[in-house]
């Protein structure tokens, strides 16, 4: 049967007290002591275990450093992008400042365009004014 680590751990023999003696017992007679029997260790379940968690530690670190080259080329990616945004964004303030420049230089034209035509309507309503004008033979 397969244990994962925390049932081994709970399955592992540990050094406990004896058990207490109830309280209404009553005491035993003096008997010269008996040393205590060592507690039964599961050696071989032990280092089954310590073999499993270091291989789970080994297993961690191995995903680790995946995980820290995917953030490498993650970090570099991001790099190669933002530059390339960057230029994108220069492209287009230059386009844009070269955009307002025609335009203001049209809009210059057009205030020029629109005194000019002024000054012809002007020219042309004082040249053919009525007090210009010959007068009918009628």
């Amino acid at each position: 049967m397969f244990l994962n680590a925390s049932d081994k751990i709970a399955a592992f023999p540990s050094a406990s007290l004896p058990p207490a003696a109830p309280a209404y017992a009553l005491p035993e007679a003096v008997s010269p002591a008996a040393p205590p029997a060592a507690p039964q260790r599961d050696w071989p379940s032990a280092l089954a275990l310590i073999e499993e968690t270091s291989e789970a530690i080994r297993i961690s670190d191995l995903r680790y450093a995946q995980l820290e080259e995917r953030l490498q080329q993650t970090i570099t990616q991001a790099a190669v992008n933002m530059r390339e945004l960057e230029g994108q964004i220069a492209t287009a303030n230059e386009m844009l400042w070269r955009s307002e420049e025609r335009a203001r230089q049209a809009e210059a034209r057009a205030v020029e365009a629109e005194a000019w035509l002024a000054r012809l309507h002007d020219a042309v309503t004082s040249s053919f004014s009525s007090a210009n004008r010959p007068q009918s033979r009628g």
